[in-house]
């Protein structure tokens, strides 16, 4: 069981969960043998802490496949071409054949895009159930347990520490205030927290949008909970795009400004400490990452290009589609109405750490 083009191998991309998993659904009901098999490309570099969530990520779904009899394989090589685009493209919150629109023809900015999708009266695409039995593996397949690094990480990467998080996310009503804090900077509560699991399949985002369904239909719809689904559309938009697509990483590192990036030394201590942040935890929020990006870019002229690469080797929650997307938007190459976005970083600093609590906590030791 060496080919890659195998029959009975199911490489599952970014869909790392059992729930809502219509690649598993599928060949569960079609297949008499089956082996869910990860791609792990060595040829790809990632940051500890991504390479940490991944593996993570790939234990637990592992571990529950072997509770119901099957297992998971780790191949140490690139993807085959028929199925690379279930490592690169994101899943989507609504479905391509349900969209008002074809998506050739799709809105070239995000507020149309999203006005005629709720012009249409869409929300999300039905979840489905995770497959009750699967088929046993190929005679003679001895999967490895898949170790994951001892390294301490901000979230645990798997399908059950997503729907643990998740779960407590609305239990203590956090949807209700995601609009007024989704800019913050230090803390656990200020965003969602759900794009690392979003990025690597762990959860859906068809059930994410259905439990938020139904959330409002409990407490109430608000501007909290308008805007988390405002926020899983964006990554729809930019996944419709194609931007996973045009995704191409050439060996940035020698050059100087990824060894600024690298050493956080832009020269500005808000934006230095964003870049310890995303350097030490694999991750950094929305607002953080547009600062950083900005300045980077038209401060430092640091080509988008060379920026978008760094991020993708280094945030736990890389994202294909979104990552190129929000680098070419800030840039003003992409999908951007106001062909580009530079900010101040000092009016940034004063708005988002006016008292520097978030300077000093990512400053250099």
């Amino acid at each position: 069981m060496t080919s890659s083009s195998h029959p009975a191998l199911l490489h599952l991309g970014r869909y790392l969960r059992l729930d809502d998993n219509p690649l598993l659904a599928h060949a569960a009901a079609t297949h008499e043998t089956l082996l869910p098999v990860f791609a792990l490309d060595p040829s790809v570099s990632r940051g500890p802490q991504q390479e940490a969530f991944l593996l993570a990520s790939l234990a637990d779904l592992q571990a529950q496949l072997r509770e119901r009899g099957s297992d998971l394989l780790v191949l140490h090589e690139a993807p085959p071409d028929a199925v690379i685009d279930r490592y690169r493209e994101p899943q989507r919150m609504i479905d391509a054949d349900a969209l008002p629109f074809d998506v050739t023809a799709m809105p070239r900015t995000y507020t149309p895009f999203r006005q005629r999708v709720e012009a249409a009266g869409i929300r999300t695409s039905q979840p489905i159930a995770a497959p009750t039995t699967l088929p046993p593996l190929p005679d003679g397949v001895v999967c490895p347990t898949i170790e994951v690094p001892a390294l301490e990480m901000i979230a645990q990467g798997g399908e059950r520490a997503a729907q643990t998080h998740w779960l407590q996310y609305r239990t203590r009503r956090l949807p209700d205030s995601y609009k007024q804090t989704r800019n913050g900077l230090l803390g656990w509560d200020y965003s969602s927290k759900l794009s690392p699991w979003l990025a690597w399949g762990c959860i859906s985002p068809r059930r994410i949008a259905t439990d938020l369904a139904e959330y409002e239909a409990t407490y109430g719809a608000n501007d909290g909970t308008y805007w988390l689904w405002f926020e899983l559309l964006w990554r729809d938009f930019f996944a419709a795009r194609g931007e996973h697509r045009t995704q191409q990483h050439a060996a940035y590192n020698n050059e100087p400004s990824w060894q600024m990036m690298l050493t956080a030394s832009t020269g500005n201590r808000f934006v230095d400490a964003g870049l310890r942040e995303l350097n030490a935890t694999g991750f950094l929020g929305n607002r953080m990452r547009q600062i950083v990006a900005s300045y980077c870019m038209y401060e430092r002229n640091v080509p988008w290009q060379v920026g978008e690469a760094y991020f993708a080797m280094m945030l736990i929650d890389f994202d294909p589609a979104s990552n190129v997307g929000n680098w070419k938007y800030i840039a003003g190459t992409g999908a951007d109405p106001r062909g580009g976005r530079r900010f101040s970083a000092e009016k940034q600093r004063e708005m988002y750490d006016p008292d520097g609590a978030y300077t000093r906590t990512w400053s250099a030791q």
